[in-house]
């Protein structure tokens, strides 16, 4: 029974602390979590591993050495280490996590742990021995039924970005909203839920747009009619970023070499088909002044002259961008970002 109990509290804790519903290092809590009972051949651990928990019962009493915080960290440094070998180290702390929290729950039964072993006190979090847990009682059963409420909980959140990225969606948190959205852009489209106004005339701007990429703590979003920045056409008074529909988000670069981009271009849409494509860089031009700049009112500007001959693209789409460039020549570098399939075609956000 006490198996199970710190099987689910191992559980519980290592997906509140590390944010995770990996099967992984949960299962190397739950593994972590057995560990300690390994000084006697009467728990589970023991019965497999007979051999080793023989050789520890006839040398220390249970409860002991394989309780206490120098246990913790033996179990650690060998994890860290074969997980840093194998690139898994996040993953490799939930084996010590797990021991640590059955070393810690230990501390609420009536025994108590010699958790500061070989220091010879016992440890024990309840002063009334009335109160602490007796193992395969009724205390330990709620015990249990709260551990694997906790679990649920820990899984619900980290399937949903975790406690902290709960946290700052509820507040708004700028940095929270940004990392959200750099853990989940890769490989789905990324929705700002937006409550605000634009900034000209304070009409309402309140909705879902899609997020094209990250300015600092800002967003550049669309709504598919224009682009715009938070904080500098949107102010939005609460923004939550949330995945969409599942999507790709890939970067290519393109170099011109004195020529027209239009080809270059062109070629990009058709290696691309259905996707939504932006360009961003600098080019110098041949002939700057016959660009002819129309930007629209409340939107950002995509497309912007600077001295010396050059133009410079923030995320500016490729059909503007062959519109505009066809009676250039250019020089310079442009990275596409390509988000597919474009999320602006095939109903809802």
């Amino acid at each position: 029974m006490m198996a199970i109990t710190h099987s689910a509290i191992a559980a519980a804790g290592t997906s509140l602390i590390l944010g995770t519903a990996n099967p992984i290092p949960l299962g190397l809590a739950i593994l972590g979590s057995q560990l300690p009972d390994i000084d006697t051949t009467t728990s589970a651990v023991g019965q497999i591993c007979f051999p080793i928990s023989n050789w520890i019962e006839n040398r220390f009493p249970h409860r002991t050495v394989t309780h206490c915080l120098l246990a913790t960290v033996a179990i650690a440094i060998i994890s860290a280490a074969v997980g840093y070998k194998l690139g898994y180290l996040r993953e490799a702390i939930a084996l010590p996590l797990g021991h640590l929290i059955a070393c810690f729950s230990d501390t609420f039964t009536k025994q108590g742990v010699q958790l500061f072993y070989p220091y010879p006190a016992w440890a024990v979090s309840v002063s009334n021995p009335r109160r602490r847990l007796k193992t395969g009682g009724a205390g330990e059963l709620w015990v249990l039924a709260i551990a694997i409420a906790l679990l649920i909980t820990g899984v619900y959140l980290a399937t949903g970005g975790g406690i902290t990225q709960q946290v700052s969606q509820t507040l708004g948190l700028k940095d929270g909203m940004v990392d959200i959205y750099n853990q989940k852009a890769a490989k789905h489209h990324m929705i700002a839920d937006i409550q605000g106004v634009w900034a000209s005339d304070r009409r309402k701007a309140d909705g879902k747009y899609v997020i094209i990429a990250a300015d600092g703590t800002e967003f550049i979003v669309s709504n598919g009619k224009g682009l715009y920045r938070t904080n500098q056409q949107i102010i939005p008074s609460r923004l939550v970023v949330e995945p969409g529909k599942v999507a790709q988000t890939l970067t290519r670069s393109l170099v011109l070499d004195d020529q027209s981009p239009i080809a270059t271009l062109q070629a990009l849409k058709q290696a691309y088909p259905g996707a939504a494509i932006y360009l961003s860089g600098e080019l110098v031009c041949d002939s700057v002044d016959l660009l002819k700049l129309r930007p629209e009112p409340d939107q950002y500007l995509a497309l912007t002259k600077t001295e010396g001959g050059t133009i410079k693209l923030s995320f500016l789409l490729i059909d503007q961008a062959i519109a505009a460039l066809k009676e250039q020549y250019a020089t310079g570098t442009l990275v596409a970002k390509i988000i597919r399939p474009n999320p602006f075609t095939g109903g809802k956000l």
